[in-house]
């Protein structure tokens, strides 16, 4: 384990600012390279296709093209076994998986076959069951390391409910998401609502796809209108 990887990420000022998903995929991004990870996904965990499916991922730097590979040569690399079983998991599992059978390694299109792979399950005060898997061509962590890496990804992930999950569950907006919905609903671009909040227009997309998820729309022009119907903009 390189002296950098010894130390323990801390987010900083940056994790209490987070407020949307943007802030939280910056965070899991460099909480996964602190430890020398390249990929991560903050999914739910899932009884239909254990220990999740490429819908159930939540918060990702996966290719959206990539994300079954990914699942897949995780089930391969923490036993297919132990990913059935993710439901049932309270503790940090690792592997690392392995180049199928008679392939050279340049010839397997699953760019994750040779990764080491470590999934932290994770609850929220409800009971609901989240998990985020780091994966990356280094060596298995260590228990200390996992134990680093399990309070760090066990702090974003409770700042991620606070600011995310708990309104999602709530079905409700917040009140800047209402204000973007109310801007959206005048004819306003993301760049144009960005200028008139004060808000970068990143953040700006991150209310308009937490609004739309929220009241059940497929897109933004769906968005106002759904808003419209329920009175939450005039």
């Amino acid at each position: 384990m390189s002296s950098a990887m010894a130390l323990p990420f801390h987010a900083g000022p940056e994790l209490g600012r987070a407020i949307n998903r943007t802030d939280f995929f910056r965070l899991l991004k460099a909480a996964a390279h602190h430890y020398a990870f390249d990929s991560f996904a903050l999914a739910r965990i899932s009884e239909a296709s254990q220990p999740f499916g490429a819908r159930d991922i939540i918060i990702t730097n996966v290719a959206e093209r990539q994300t079954g590979f990914f699942v897949y040569a995780m089930a391969r690399a923490l036993g297919f076994i132990k990913s059935k079983a993710a439901q049932f998991l309270a503790t940090p599992v690792s592997g690392r998986a392995n180049n199928l059978e008679g392939y050279p390694p340049d010839l397997v299109l699953n760019e994750f076959d040779t990764n080491s792979f470590l999934l932290i399950p994770l609850f929220t005060p409800e009971g609901r069951r989240y998990c985020v898997a780091f994966s990356g061509k280094r060596q298995q962590p260590d228990q200390g390391e996992v134990a680093d890496i399990l309070l760090d990804t066990m702090r974003i992930f409770d700042k991620f409910y606070e600011e995310i999950l708990v309104n999602e569950m709530s079905g409700r907006l917040t009140q800047r998401e209402s204000e973007v919905v109310r801007w959206t609903s005048e004819g306003k671009t993301s760049a144009e609502i960005a200028i008139i909040l004060g808000l970068s227009e990143h953040t700006v997309n991150s209310h308009i796809a937490a609004s739309v998820r929220k009241l059940g729309a497929v897109n933004r022009v769906h968005m106002v209108a759904m808003a419209l119907r329920m009175g939450l903009v005039s």
